[in-house]
């Protein structure tokens, strides 16, 4: 970790509170996306329960992700040269990306009808992968913040001063809320998360985070507090990049909790956080697959979120450890 006036260092056990925060907001990825599949197979209305259900993990779950990759990003950024690092984030965002939409559009063309929808399956589509589908926008949507941020936190032996990246996530985020501004299906995704981004960076200078039995009762209640505010606020760009800001940072907060270091739960989500991409890639392969297989079986919501749910949970982690034994892990794009 950088050392010097600019910047302390975040301590080694940062990342046990990294890694159960990570493993939280998968869960959080795969319960949403199950809950959207359910619901678009005519098992679940789209009531009010539902849409507060989808509203509550949505106001922040993968804008967790964005702030997370920003606290781990300048360290890992400035122990190479620019031209190595920027290689090393292309082909370890790009190839995911481009591998898992082939596979995607693949079973999409094997499965036919038995999938709730279908993407474009042109020629054309079949050989560009952009725009982004599914929930593969984060890669890309990363891939270009990291690029933007990697000259501007990479040059030189000194570290950028700490308050510039407080001020750039700021100005992040006002700015891509005037209206007009050229943002299209490319770039629209990181524009709306590069604020929050650079604000992890920004954090990592701070220090350990706040740690405690009271501390955690008080981010428990902010984050209490604003999902319920979300309900009733105007849905701007800017609301919508504050409450997840807010969100976000109170939650990693809660996930630095003191008490039951060692319980089995805390070690379940770290042990989750740390094979999160495997199960971000391919978790809705398994939670669709399940789904059509329970279809004529039975109607029941319940049975589909909740199979569907650790299928997508358990079927990527089997796969990782299925390819790690022969090698081919990287291969994957995990």
């Amino acid at each position: 970790m950088i050392d010097n006036a600019h910047t302390r260092a975040v301590p080694a056990d940062r990342v046990h509170w990294l890694d159960r925060s990570k493993g939280a907001g998968i869960l959080l990825v795969v319960l949403g996306h199950a809950l959207l599949g359910t619901q678009a197979a005519g098992l679940m209305p789209a009531d009010d329960t539902f849409r507060a259900l989808i509203k509550g993990i949505y106001n922040f779950h993968m804008p967790l992700f964005f702030l997370l990759s920003g606290i781990t990003f300048e360290v890992s950024a400035r122990r190479h040269s620019v031209v190595r690092t920027a290689r090393d984030r292309t082909v370890r965002l790009l190839w995911p990306f481009l591998l898992w939409t082939y596979v995607f559009l693949g079973l999409q063309l094997l499965a036919g009808d038995a999938v709730n929808s279908a993407d474009d399956l042109s020629a054309g589509s079949l050989i560009w992968p952009l725009p982004p589908r599914e929930h593969l926008w984060f890669l890309w949507a990363l891939f270009i913040i990291q690029m933007v941020t990697l000259p501007i936190a990479a040059p030189g032996r000194t570290p950028r001063p700490t308050r510039l990246w407080l001020v750039l996530a700021l100005t992040a985020i006002v700015l891509v809320a005037v209206p007009g501004l050229p943002l299209g299906p490319l770039t629209v995704d990181a524009a709306l998360h590069l604020g929050i981004f650079w604000l992890g960076v920004w954090l990592a200078r701070l220090g350990p985070l706040p740690s405690g039995g009271v501390v955690a009762l008080l981010a428990l209640a902010i984050f209490a507090g604003v999902q319920a505010a979300s309900f009733h606020l105007p849905v701007t760009i800017i609301t919508i990049q504050v409450i997840a800001t807010l969100l976000s940072l109170s939650f990693i907060v809660m996930m630095n909790a003191p008490h039951g270091e060692g319980a089995a739960p805390w070690r379940m989500l770290a042990w989750l956080g740390r094979l999160s991409l495997p199960i971000y890639l391919a978790h809705t392969v398994f939670s669709a697959a399940t789904r059509i297989f329970l279809m004529p079986l039975t109607e029941n919501p319940v049975v589909h979120l909740t199979l569907g749910t650790l299928a997508g949970v358990i079927g990527p982690i089997l796969l990782y450890h299925g390819l790690r034994r022969v090698g081919a892990t990287r291969l994957a794009g995990f």
